[in-house]
């Protein structure tokens, strides 16, 4: 009789849970393995910050489930559960009725506004795609009405910017608002001292999970940021346009980010299930719920037993971990084998605080600054392959590394030399050995004297540019032009060559270099030294391939957007313009 396994939620867990499952139970025919998610797509819940700070788009977060299984025996299924029936072994949704005989809840988590008043209603979330993309279009929306406003007052609380919560969310939020703010502010015409951005935190401290040498540093960064700390007082409630302390202060702004923690999902924390204070399911070691011991709990949804006694944390290797566990147990079940208690090993934690600074804690060893950059995007390129095997797993790396490189800081341009299609950066090391064979070429010349003495361009010279195959007009113009004045077109071919070879090598201006180096190979043809000289089509080809090839391994990459700048420098002032057209409108 068939044995059926219902992973309910598509998040770190529940793949994890369904390609080991897949794995274990490639070779037993009568088990079905059905993965169930409201959205068509797993989520990259770790960098939902970047698309509210505008650093990547929403599509990058998102992993197609039928991408990562459309070759394996999981099946996927759209939809919303509405009950689950342990006694019947039974979910239902509006249209269908899923069975089981195992049971997987990894629904996740969601956050909690804490029974903070007007916290629900005037304030936005960082836990899902469709809130990353709220507090995205409301920033713009903020500064869009602040060039044209004229109320001083209004126009300040629309420049000022609060995050409540100084966990790993709301500090990998804030580091993105530090620099899209400076964007925006350059962007709209408004002065960067104009701009306020809050951390509000109810304890002395940031970042608790980490070392306070770390969580100092950090700290240390945001205010050489500008970043306003505010620690040490919860806040009482919240207003449509502030924050009330508990000390008595208050905040005055428009924009609140709450990142003030975390419980278990609805799904989870309305199941009649033994939950702890959070929500989170009571499991055993083997992540079997106390009641019922063929539905199993993992990640966000477990309150998992770790440490004498206390709980696995919220993080996405716990996810990971739980997830390998659970799916090993229901297989050792179905198969007769040994069950295996949960033995989670966490390797560290990782913050990043926007696109050039972050701080890790691995096993011990403290990180800082690009380092700790390193190594975050290290572990995720290291999820993303495990996460599409050896069919997606490039693909997503590859894409992984273009979106990064958008950033600014040492990490990301690194990453951008790598971020271009394979074939350019390729080009750049023919780029590279096409200007090595400049370089030859006019470094023999100096040592023959080609700037020394006129006599290499002359009729009759060893090194005269007129071959056997030359064109009658060429021959014509050699003797009328170049041979008079041999001296100085020995200088400007030897220089010539030289300038090509630094361009090609350096990435100086590649394009410049690319077709020069295209008309000297072309002078050589006309001069009818082929073919006899065969290397000169590979030449001509080469230098018409690297005209492209000056944004990977080059100058170019610091030197182009510079220029562009001098040159398409935007058009200042229009703010004054767009005043005499727009005006609030007062709906008091």
């Amino acid at each position: 009789m068939s044995k059926n396994i219902i992973i309910l939620g598509a998040g770190y867990g529940g793949i994890t849970a369904a390609k080991k499952l897949n794995r274990l139970l490639k070779k037993n025919p009568n088990t079905t393995i059905t993965l169930i998610d409201n959205n068509p797509y797993h989520t990259l819940l770790t960098e939902v910050h970047e698309v509210a700070g505008n650093r990547i788009d929403s599509e990058r977060v998102k992993i197609g489930l039928n991408d990562i299984f459309n070759s394996t025996e999981v099946n996927i299924v759209k939809d919303k559960i509405n009950d689950i029936n342990f006694e019947s072994k039974t979910l239902s949704s509006e249209n269908f009725q899923y069975n089981y005989d195992y049971l997987i809840l990894g629904t996740g988590s969601q956050p909690t506004h804490c029974g903070v008043k007007g916290a629900d209603e005037n304030t936005f979330t960082l836990w899902s795609i469709d809130d990353a993309e709220a507090i995205n279009q409301h920033i713009k929306k903020c500064f869009q009405e602040a060039r044209v406003i004229r109320d001083s007052q209004l126009r300040r609380e629309l420049l000022t910017f609060a995050v409540c919560g100084g966990g790993f969310t709301g500090v990998e939020m804030l580091g993105e608002l530090i620099e899209w703010l400076d964007e925006l502010s350059a962007q709209y015409e408004i002065p960067r001292d104009e701009v306020n951005l809050y951390l509000c935190e109810g304890l002395d401290r940031i970042l608790p999970s980490l070392d306070q040498k770390l969580a100092d540093k950090a700290m240390d960064y945001l205010q050489k940021k500008a970043v306003n700390l505010k620690l040490g007082s919860f806040v009482d409630e919240v207003k449509e346009n502030g924050l009330v302390f508990s000390n008595g202060d208050v905040l005055n702004c428009r924009t609140i980010v709450w990142n003030c923690g975390v419980m278990a999902s609805d799904t989870a924390t309305t199941l009649e299930l033994k939950t702890d204070k959070r929500g989170r399911i009571e499991v055993n070691s083997y992540l079997q719920t106390i009641e019922y011991p063929e539905v199993y709990a993992i990640g966000d949804n477990a309150h998992t037993p770790w440490q004498d006694k206390k709980a696995l944390p919220a993080l996405v290797e716990a996810a990971l971990q739980t997830g390998e566990t659970a799916a090993h147990n229901i297989a050792a079940d179905i198969n007769g084998s040994k069950k295996e208690e949960i033995k989670a090993k966490l390797h560290g934690i990782m913050v990043s605080i926007g696109g050039k600074y972050a701080l890790a804690d691995l096993m011990g060893i403290s990180l800082t600054s690009w380092p700790a950059m390193y190594m975050k995007h290290l572990v995720n390129m290291h999820y993303l392959f495990s996460l599409g095997g050896f069919k997606n797993g490039i693909g997503y790396i590859l894409n992984y590394i273009k979106e990064q490189s958008s950033s600014k800081g040492l990490v990301a341009q690194s990453f951008d030399h790598f971020s271009r299609e394979a074939s350019s950066f390729l080009l750049a090391f023919l780029r590279i050995f096409l200007g090595f064979q400049w370089l030859i070429s006019g470094l023999d010349k100096v040592h023959n004297g080609w700037l020394t003495a006129g006599d290499k361009l002359v009729a009759g010279a060893s090194t005269s540019p007129i071959g056997p195959n030359a064109l009658d007009w060429y021959v014509s113009f050699m003797e009328a032009v170049v041979f008079p004045n041999a001296y100085l077109f020995q200088v400007m071919i030897t220089m010539g060559e030289l300038a090509l070879s630094a361009s090609l090598i350096l990435g100086i201006l590649v394009p410049l270099g690319g077709i020069g180096s295209f008309f000297m190979t072309i002078n050589f043809f006309l001069s009818g030294f082929y073919p006899q000289n065969v290397t000169l089509p590979w030449f001509l080809f080469s230098s018409i391939a690297v005209i492209g090839a000056g944004r990977s391994l080059s100058v170019d990459y610091y030197l182009l957007p510079w220029l562009r700048r001098i040159i398409w420098r935007k058009k200042r002032g229009k703010n004054k313009d767009l005043q005499l057209v727009m005006n609030p409108i007062n709906n008091d």
